[in-house]
């Protein structure tokens, strides 16, 4: 058999259901052995969008997702995609298509030195050279992809490797390492002793399937649980104890109560979220660390307790002996919860604070909002109620714009029966807004909610703040309306919050892919930014 007809009983094995990309005359021999796999190609409109997708997968289903493109160029635009899954700790493998081994001693058009230029961005970046090494290599990217940390693997294929006549087949995947539960007897004893605990949790209770037993652990122990952005819906939003999300520098209500903490327990917690310096003021509070991987070593935190270990058999194990305590932030969980209240409506003016909400009610506990990058992006990763882990999807590592649309075609490829919302601004719908043809094309329904105010309206405030005037962030006005249906989507403008409620209702509960504009003005709103 051919290197690529090898290599795509590989994938198979490693999983994968879905690559998306885009073809290059040096994958040719790839894309035409996937032809008779189960595999299915999805051609999006750029790579960078396939680089997306291909994170987001990984990220809900813990297991790496798939892209590929082609040499030169293509890999060059898959690495903002590549870059987010690595600083967001998403399972990826990436791919792309190379010049032959032979070629590549001498300068050659779109050739360029693809491992190094994704090595900084990557758990480790592969070069095939030989088609016997496919089966090794493949079976290597995909675990190191997927250990704790996760995060992207390239892996370079030359053309010559892929034609290569070649006898194999796809390695063993290897079960679990057995876990060996650590002494968490300090712990115990630290939490038993201090006054007013809280936990932070992150992305590494999703990570760890560990949602449950973080729930368990504090209710066991009463504590409170402030969450990072990419750690929203660990602890349900309808529990006494959610104190919703944190992540930003200046002051907001959840910041009170790691003033008045003084122990602090970092649950699956990536720094990369909030840095310390921004919630250990003083550093004289204890803090004790549960993880599935060491935890980076930063100034400004110094760890009293650090445990390495299954995350989930830590908190199901301290969870047996708890120490009932008083509620200490109960106070400050109701004014939050009187703080997310959507304001009542103001003529035809719409509040953030209305998109959020229609956005929440229109949705079910295990339906899914994603916020893209933007002011809209504080908004939603400070107000919106996310009552399960993986519900409420927001980049808070690379956080790069125009990820909306792309997450949302691959939340839905991924959980076709759940509703998918997607929460973008105008500046970071406009740069792959052309997906909603690859989103029509695929069947994947979902809506788009636009928030339009012809600038990049963070961007605008923060200069404002700084420099009293702003400059290159005023853009010309999009019909987005027209542009929707001119790529076959339904098209809606919403002017009053009444109107878009309505809306959005009728589009998920019809099931089709929409996009709804809505005029709306961040900079007057207070937005709690650093």
């Amino acid at each position: 058999m051919k290197g690529s007809e090898l290599m795509v009983k590989c994938l198979r094995s490693e999983g994968v259901r879905h690559i998306f990309g885009i073809p290059g005359e040096e994958n040719l021999d790839l894309m035409d052995s996937l032809i008779d796999s189960d595999i299915e190609f999805v051609l999006t409109r750029h790579e960078s969008s396939a680089a997306f997708m291909a994170g987001m997968v990984g990220r809900l289903t813990h297991r790496p997702g798939a892209c590929l493109t082609t040499l030169g160029p293509g890999a060059s635009n898959m690495v903002i995609g590549v870059a987010e899954a690595f600083l967001g700790y998403s399972p990826m493998v990436a791919m792309s298509g190379q010049v032959g081994v032979e070629c590549q001693h001498h300068p050659r058009k779109q050739y360029i030195d693809l491992p190094s230029m994704f090595r900084p961005i990557t758990r480790e970046s592969i070069s095939i050279r030989s088609a016997s090494r496919i089966p090794e290599l493949t079976r290597r990217a995909f675990d190191t992809a997927s250990r704790e940390r996760p995060g992207p693997v390239f892996l370079e294929l030359p053309e010559d490797v892929l034609r290569e006549q070649v006898e194999g087949a796809p390695l063993p995947i290897q079960g679990p390492e057995a876990t060996v539960l650590p002494d968490l007897n300090q712990v115990r004893e630290l939490i038993a002793s201090a006054e007013r605990p809280l936990i932070l949790a992150g992305a590494g209770v999703v990570r760890g399937n560990a949602s449950g037993a973080l729930e368990q652990f504090a209710e066991c122990w009463r504590i409170p649980v402030a969450m990072s952005w990419m750690g929203a819906g660990t602890m349900p939003y309808d529990n006494a104890l959610s104190l919703n999300t944190v992540g930003l520098r200046r002051a907001d209500i959840v910041r009170e109560a790691f003033e008045e903490a003084d122990l602090i327990i970092l649950v699956g917690f990536d720094l990369i979220e909030f840095e310390p310096q921004h919630w250990n003021v003083g550093r004289e509070k204890g803090i004790v660390y549960l993880g599935a991987s060491p935890c980076d070593v930063v100034q400004g935190l110094h760890l009293d307790v650090e445990i390495v270990g299954d995350l989930r058999g830590m908190l199901d194990a301290l969870s047996r002996r708890p120490v009932r305590r008083a509620e200490w932030a109960s106070s400050i969980r109701q004014r939050l919860h009187d703080d997310l209240a959507a304001p009542p409506a103001e003529g035809e003016r719409v509040k953030p604070q209305h998109i959020i909400r229609a956005i929440r009610d229109a949705l079910g506990p295990g339906d899914i909002a994603i916020s893209d990058v933007g002011a809209h992006l504080i908004w939603m990763a400070q107000r919106y109620p996310a009552y399960r882990e993986n519900t409420m999807l927001a980049s808070n590592g690379l956080i790069p714009m125009g990820v909306g649309v792309p997450w949302a075609i691959a939340a839905k490829l991924t959980y076709p029966e759940r509703k998918v919302v997607a929460s973008v601004g105008d500046g970071s719908f406009a740069m792959t807004a052309m997906e909603l043809e690859t989103a029509r094309r695929l069947g994947t329904p979902f809506v788009t909610v636009v928030w339009n105010d012809a600038r990049f309206g963070l961007i605008k405030i923060r200069q404002e703040r700084a420099f009293g005037r702003s400059t290159g962030v005023e853009f010309g006005e999009m019909d987005v309306v027209k542009f929707a249906r001119s790529l076959g989507v339904d098209g809606y403008r919403a002017t009053s919050a009444t109107e878009l409620r309505e809306i959005m209702t009728r589009c998920l509960r019809d099931d089709v892919l929409a996009v709804i504009d809505v005029g709306v003005d961040t900079a007057r709103d207070e937005l709690r930014i650093g």
